[in-house]
Formats: C-alpha cells, structure tokens, sequence
C-alpha cells in the first residue's frame, strides 16, 4: 500500500513547482529578468482621462519582459508609464518571431499605437513596430 501512495505524493508534489513558471515552452521565464527598454523622450507618459492612446509607447511579451501574470503564456502588452496594458486586436505572433533575438520575448520595443483603454485591456486600432 505504502509502494503506491509514495509515487502518488511525488507527483502531487513535484508537478505544481515545475509549471509554475514555465511560459510558453520556448521562454525561460525569469522572476530576475530585468527588460532593458529603450530610451524615447516622445514614449507616453500617462495614460488620458478618457483612455485614448494615440503616439509612442514600449511593447513587449508581457510575461517575459513586463512581469504580467499570464495564464495563456506568451501575449502581446504595453507600458505606459509604470502600468502594463494587454493588447486586443493584434497579437505578439501578427509581429514575426516572438523568440527571435529581436522578438517580443527577448526585446522592448517602441511602437507607435492608436486606440484606447478600456477595463485595463488596451483596443488597437493602430499598433506599428518602429524599426531601430
């Protein structure tokens, strides 16, 4: 009886603290990973009372590089001031490779967007990668 119970502990056990920061399988997800962003004096400092986003402002993975919590792995956000934003509308894969040296999960990048926040999701309309 005892043979049984031990590998069901084991497992009950070990499974949880493998998968809790495990991304999206391609991502080594990192707790002390510290996003390098780069410096834009035209990037939007604050979001508006009514919640419209229309000029510069940082995309990146989310998770990988924002520290959101992300139960899907993987998804497209921006920062605006201190405060992360998910994207509707287009998604980190409609961007190329998001594991690519340059992609959303390695890199912040400056994007030029048009739309709003609303429920702390940001709704683009606009949403362009602006090349180095």
């Amino acid at each position: 009886m005892l043979k049984k119970i031990i590998p069901i502990l084991l497992a009950v056990y070990i499974f949880p603290f493998n998968s809790i920061y495990a991304g999206c399988g391609s991502c080594g997800v990192s707790k002390t990973k510290v996003a390098v962003a780069p410096a834009n004096p035209e990037l939007i400092g604050e979001l508006s009372a009514d919640g419209v986003v229309s000029g510069f402002v940082l995309a990146s993975c989310g998770m990988c590089n924002f520290g959101m919590d992300s139960k899907a792995g993987c998804s497209l956000a921006i920062k605006i001031g201190e405060t992360t934003y998910p994207v509707k509308g287009t998604s980190i894969a409609d961007h190329g490779d998001s594991h690519a040296k340059d992609g959303f999960c390695n890199a912040v990048s400056v994007v030029s967007v048009v739309g709003n926040v609303k429920d702390n999701i940001f709704l683009a309309e606009s949403f362009e990668v602006q090349k180095k």
